[in-house]
């Protein structure tokens, strides 16, 4: 696929040009599923929404200004139909947004991504537990790999921000995760169980 400047790919998409969509869509439908199916409940859920998300893309092509890579604004549209979904069948939790604090990114130990790898369907049954505001930045960090600054831009927030929700984001999934991971894991002699962190 040919590779434009942002600004021309924007104004591509954004006037609906079918060979830009055509491959945003070949380039973007399996990391778009792959993202449903480890939010969703299960794979047919997981084809709907995917479907629904390119439906609501191309609808919404107008909003794309470049900001942000295409392929980046399209996981957005993907978490924002993956939100709607749920909210449908389940009240939103409120999350807290406290002042965002200098802090550093998240990097996974060799253990822990041993262990989530191995236990990657309850990482994902926690994951879409989280309050959408957290669920949203893990995926996007974690699930997908966009950098902090990335999803800093894409989101329209600082940086800092973003870090402080993958802590928070973090720390609920180890409450969560701790009654089974812990045991892998392991625990200290104070009974304190650590940080949980995974990588995409």
């Amino acid at each position: 696929m040919k590779v434009l400047p942002a600004n021309a790919e924007a104004v591509r998409l954004g006037r609906r040009d079918l060979s830009a969509w055509e491959d945003l869509v070949r380039a973007q439908y399996r990391r778009i599923y792959t993202l449903h199916l480890r939010l969703a409940p299960d794979a047919v859920v997981a084809a709907d929404l995917t479907q629904d998300t390119f439906e609501q893309a191309w609808k919404s092509a107008c909003s794309y200004q470049g900001r942000s890579r295409p392929e980046v604004w399209l996981y957005g549209v993907a978490l924002n139909v993956n939100r709607n979904w749920w909210s449908r069948q389940r009240p939103e939790e409120p999350a807290e947004e406290p002042a965002a604090e200098d802090l550093p990114d998240p990097e996974p130990t060799a253990e822990e991504l041993a262990i989530l790898h191995q236990r990657s369907d309850l990482v994902c049954a926690a994951v879409r537990r989280l309050p959408e505001v957290y669920r949203r930045t893990v995926a996007l960090r974690y699930f997908l790999g966009i950098p902090t600054v990335e999803i800093a831009q894409s989101e329209g927030v600082e940086a800092g921000t973003i870090r402080w929700r993958l802590h928070e984001g973090l720390r609920r999934l180890w409450i969560m995760l701790q009654p089974t991971l812990g045991k892998e894991s392991g625990e200290d002699a104070s009974g304190n169980h650590g940080s949980l962190r995974f990588a995409s």
